[in-house]
Order: C-alpha cells, then structure tokens, then sequence
C-alpha cells in the first residue's frame, strides 16, 4: 500500500528547484535591468550520497548580480532573497524564502534537512551586498591652469571618491586635449567593488588656438610715431616693443589691451623697427609682427650712423643762429638743384611736388643732399653762412 506524502513533504515537492528557476526567470523578464544570481547546489555528503537517499539542499540568490562576487541589492532596495529548495527531505528547518539586508561585507546562512538516511546541513557563500554608489566623488586636474583660468594645452583629469562597503574599484582619468571651449563640463567617475558607479563634472576653461594678428602698419608725425594692429578678438591684449636701426637694444614700450599705441619718445632721423605681438585670453601669443617706421623728421647734424630714409613728405630741421634774419635751404638730387626757399624759420616741410625755377619737380624715390645757410640782414645782402649739409633718401614704394 503506497504512503500518501505530508503536508511538509508535498509542499517541498512544490517548491523544487526547477520550480524557483523558473520564478526567478520570470522577475528577470519583468525586471529587466537584474541579473539573476547562479543557483548553487550544495551535496555536503560523499559522492554517491544523493543515491543513497540523504536529502538534497540547494538555494538560489534573487538580486541583481554586481562583479567581484557582490550583488548590489535588488529592485525593491538594498537587499536580496534567500531561496532554499529541499528534496528528498522528512524534516527541514529550510525556510523557503528569506531576507538578506545590506549593506553587507559578507554573511552567511545554513540550514538542514533529514529523512530516513540521515541528516545533511547546508551553507551558503558569503552574501555580499552594497546597492549604495561611492560617495564624494570629485575631480581634479593634475597641472595648474596655464594662464588667468584658463588651459592652453593638454592637461590630466582625475576623479576620486570612497565607498563604505566594498571599496572603490576604479576612478576615470583622461587626458583633455580640445576641442576650445570657453566653458565645458568634462563627465568622470568611480565604480565600486560591486559594480555601482557615480559620477561628477569638472569645469574647464581650454583654448589652445593662437590669435591671429593682422593689419598692422605704423604712422609718422613730426613728434610721434603712431603703430595701429587688429587681433582676432577684441579681447586680446597687445605687446608692443621696438628697436633702433644701428641698435640690439630692444625696447618695451606697451603692454595691454587696444588696437593702438602712440610713441612719443622717438628722435629725429631715427628709423625704428616696432614689434607687435597679442595674447588671448588663455594666454596663447600670436606671431610677431613688425613694422618699419622711417623719420618723419631729418635734423641737419644728428649724427646716426647712416642714411635715413623718410616717410612721405619730411621736414628738414637745422639748429638756430644768433643773429640770423632768415635761413637759405637748397635741395638736390642726382647732383642737380631742384628746389631753393628762404624760411623764416628752423625748418622746412617738403611737399610731394612744387614748382621752383620755372619747372615742377616731385618728390620721386632718389638719394637727395640738402645744405642749410643762416642769412643776415637784408635778404638782398646775401650774407649767408653755412649751417650744414646732409643726405636723406626716399624709398620705393
């Protein structure tokens, strides 16, 4: 006569492995996002035990499944379920379902069941739960800004952060090398030991373009020499330095913002070669540029070293006489006379053509001699004394 199961043993029945399996694979479709833990079968007797009729305790781990061995909690929060599953079994104080909470570095639950062969005990793995993200995390660059907040070549970028329970794995670093951008926020983060992950942003400032510098000319006055440029952005900030013909001595003369400088401090007949260059705001330089600035200004005397050039028109100046009533100026070019004036005063402006003698000359690119005489008296005296001679050129166009 067959035995009719108990009510213990048809409800172990019910509740077999294949039977959690299949539960467990349907909270995986519904929770999508969750791995399923590996259903581990636990036989604590020799091999051949389950033959000779112990008990057979195996258990299954609903949560989801992190790495290194963790489960970071589950859908409902940080925690995961305990299912045992008992076959073969007369009595068992296996409890079908229970709750593990986290977080946790590792616990471990048992249980046993008996029948008629004898008895067997299982244990599970050390459970490990953390369903918490590592905290504080935060970023840092691994240099200084190059120039006013700003980068203007590549720089390292690391995150750091902690985590409570199963420690920091791995953190971002990264190497920012572009595009420009006057504000961006760079993403990075950690992982911890189990698979959770966090992340922050760290601001950056980068321009690694240099300014363009254009358009840049100077112009001669009798008292200055006025340098005018154009950068790329209005922002820009400018250099300006310059050097004397005959000179290695350069000179600083401006520094900051603007699109103009005006040198007062020049001397007459010197020519000047200025030097511009402009910074952006990140500090990038552009190329240097330069410009010659020829004398608007031949003093009679000054002793330079060479042969000036002139800009334009120049104003032929000499050194006063005591006594002098009026000064004689004449002009040559190719050894020919082609102007004579009678200033009243120390100076006189060539103009870029005149008529003299009957004939209209211009002021053409040539090599010219000039001589300057003092005149006393009454102008039909022709009482001169020479003042001086000198030389000056004016360039090609």
């Amino acid at each position: 006569m067959s035995r009719r199961p108990t009510p213990w043993q048809r409800g172990c029945r019910a509740g077999t492995s294949r039977g959690l399996v299949t539960k467990v694979a349907r909270a995986s479709v519904v929770l999508s996002a969750f791995a399923v833990a590996t259903l581990v079968t636990f036989v604590p007797t020799a091999v051949g035990a389950a033959s000779a009729g112990l008990p057979v305790i195996s258990y299954t781990i609903d949560g989801v499944a992190g790495t290194n061995g963790w489960y970071r909690g589950s859908a409902g929060g940080n925690y995961v379920r305990l299912l045992w599953s008992v076959t073969g079994a007369d009595n068992t104080d296996c409890a079908s379902t229970i709750k593990i909470p986290g977080p946790t570095t590792g616990t471990t639950q048992s249980c046993s069941a008996s029948n008629a062969a004898g008895a067997v005990t299982a244990q599970t793995a050390a459970i490990k739960i953390d369903a918490d993200p590592p905290t504080g995390i935060a970023a840092a660059a691994t240099r200084a800004p190059d120039h006013n907040g700003w980068y203007n070549h590549a720089f390292g970028i690391g995150w750091h952060g902690a985590d409570a329970t199963s420690g920091i794995a791995s953190c971002t670093s990264l190497t920012y090398s572009g595009p420009d951008v006057s504000t961006a926020n760079v993403s990075g983060g950690c992982t911890d030991n189990a698979g959770n992950s966090a992340s922050s942003s760290f601001a950056v400032e980068y321009d690694a373009t240099p300014p363009e510098l254009s358009t840049i000319s100077v112009q001669s006055t009798e008292t200055a020499n006025i340098v005018h440029w154009k950068s790329s952005s209005p922002d820009d900030v400018a250099t300006v330095s310059r050097v004397a013909r005959g000179s290695r001595s350069e000179r600083s003369l401006f520094s900051g913002a603007g699109v103009v400088f005006v040198d007062k401090k020049i001397q007459d007949g010197v020519e000047y070669h200025y030097s511009v260059r402009t910074y952006d705001q990140a500090g990038n330089p552009s190329q240097a540029r330069t410009v010659l600035a020829f004398p608007k200004v031949l003093s009679l005397g000054k002793k330079i070293g060479y042969t000036p050039r002139t800009a334009g028109t120049p104003i032929l100046t000499w050194p006063a006489k005591p006594g002098a009533s009026y000064y004689h100026v004449q002009l040559f070019r190719n050894g020919k006379r082609i102007l004579a004036a009678w200033p009243l005063t120390t100076q006189l402006g060539l103009r870029q053509s005149w008529r003299w003698a009957g004939r209209r000359y211009k002021l053409t690119a040539a090599h010219y001699n000039w001589f300057a005489w003092a005149g006393f008296g009454n102008r039909k005296a022709a009482r001169y004394k020479l003042i001086g001679h000198s030389t000056f050129i004016v360039p090609s166009r």
